[in-house]
């Protein structure tokens, strides 16, 4: 990740705007210390070094990140790995995930197949028209557990491998999923979404 960072005494913030979709939950959280209208947009002096780490950990992407200077945790991740699924948007997991060799609390990843920055989403779902309610019938509800680190991987022109304990949750947050293994659509074509039903070898999907 290659990323800018903004300076405090307590708090260094990094911005990785290749991985932002401008969700907007830093502006609305804390709009003191981050301002699109200011230079720098971020100013970590400008607040609370707790209610700061707050905010960035709302950050779906993980675009925003940061390290404390003051002795506080460094973010763990959240206890349980889940996979949200955003209505005619990405998908959204949190917990520990592996991509590209890469361990990373929070990432917001594309399933409408348009992204130019894939397996990351870049809001081309938006200019594309994707649409899916995110409100797939319950399948394989198990009793899995869901802690530890889950590996993401995409398959070339194909689905999202995802390994490891993981509940994948509709988007009005009910589980849909539980289990250990599970091969998530990134063409936007399956008509199982978010699960992969072989529709990338029907339409030529490349990515």
């Amino acid at each position: 990740m290659t990323a800018k960072t903004y300076t405090s005494d307590a708090v260094d913030v990094h911005f990785d705007l290749g991985r932002c979709i401008h969700a907007g939950k830093c502006v609305h959280g804390l709009p003191g210390v981050f301002d699109v209208k200011a230079k720098p947009w971020v100013q970590p002096a400008n607040g609370d070094a707790d209610a700061l780490v707050a905010v960035v950990q709302t950050c779906p992407t993980g675009a925003l990140t940061y390290t404390r200077k003051d002795g506080g945790a460094a973010e763990a991740g959240d206890p349980r790995n889940t996979v949200r699924i955003v209505a005619d948007g990405p998908l959204e997991l949190r917990g520990r995930v592996q991509i590209g060799g890469e361990l990373v609390t929070r990432a917001a990843l594309c399933r409408c197949g348009a992204s130019e920055n894939k397996p990351f989403c870049d809001n081309a779902h938006k200019g594309i028209g994707f649409s899916d309610d995110g409100l797939p019938d319950a399948g394989d509800v198990g009793d899995a557990g869901v802690e530890g680190a889950v590996g993401c991987r995409s398959i070339p022109n194909g689905p999202l491998h995802v390994s490891g304990g993981v509940e994948i949750l509709a988007s009005d947050g009910a589980v849909v999923f539980r289990g250990e293994e599970a091969w998530l659509c990134r063409c936007g074509a399956s008509a199982n979404k978010p699960f992969c039903d072989g529709a990338h070898k029907r339409i030529g999907f490349e990515g």
